[in-house]
């Protein structure tokens, strides 16, 4: 019995797709001047750099936010709850959103899970119970969620705020340029870029990823919330 196998010249213009649209937005960041002057660790692959290196495998204990170690798995895992609950560390189990242990770190982590599952308006839900909401990565995610649920305006004033308490949050910079990007804004885009690339100090994903934007709007990719396909760190 003969398997079904895809045509290799199938394979090859896939390839082939995929080298064009590289190339196109290697030359709208180079037409935008994004590839020079600056160190060569800067730039993405769009300006020739290797991809970068996959992320190391948590060891137990040293899970990040969010996260859990299985013994069984032998590795982190998310610890996601249902609708209308959040995981609690302290508890170490999943307790009602109104549950009077669940802390700040609880929500928030519990918000970036959602997040991560692309039901923003109930990462927004859990942002607005942290109490302390005068922190730049709570500012930031409520600014990216609101932004991703269609209203752009609001997003952008809250990425403002992050900014007015940490101006060197360049996760916020960056999502800041591609808010302008989805108003059409491409001047004030790079404005946040050359802000990023002013405070770095050396090499920076979150400018790789604003060139990235900045270049798939020049070249007219349709999908303004590939923009945005990076979720915002703590």
């Amino acid at each position: 019995m003969f398997e079904a196998r895809d045509a290799p010249e199938n394979d090859y213009r896939v390839k082939a797709m995929k080298r064009d649209r590289s190339a196109q937005l290697g030359i709208a960041a180079m037409l935008l001047g994004l590839c020079t002057a600056i160190p060569a660790a800067y730039a993405s692959a769009l300006c020739g750099d290797d991809e970068p290196p996959k992320a190391a495998k948590s060891s137990k204990g040293k899970c990040p936010a969010g996260y859990r170690y299985s013994a069984n798995k032998h590795s982190c895992t998310k610890v996601s709850c249902g609708t209308g609950k959040a995981w609690s560390k302290g508890e170490e189990a999943c307790l009602g959103v109104d549950a009077a242990s669940l802390s700040d770190d609880d929500y928030f982590n519990e918000a970036r899970l959602r997040v991560d599952d692309q039901r923003f308006a109930e990462a927004l839900d859990l942002l607005f119970r942290i109490k302390n909401q005068d922190q730049a990565k709570v500012l930031n995610y409520i600014g990216y969620s609101t932004r991703k649920l269609g209203d752009v305006e609001k997003g952008i004033d809250y990425y403002h705020r992050a900014l007015e308490i940490d101006p060197n949050y360049l996760k916020a910079r960056e999502y800041l340029g591609e808010g302008y990007l989805q108003k059409g804004d491409v001047a004030r885009a790079k404005e946040q870029l050359d802000e990023i690339a002013n405070r770095c100090g050396g090499p920076c994903e979150d400018y790789e990823l604003l060139v990235q934007a900045i270049a798939s709007y020049i070249v007219g990719e349709p999908n303004a919330s590939t923009y945005a396909a990076a979720k915002p760190s703590s």
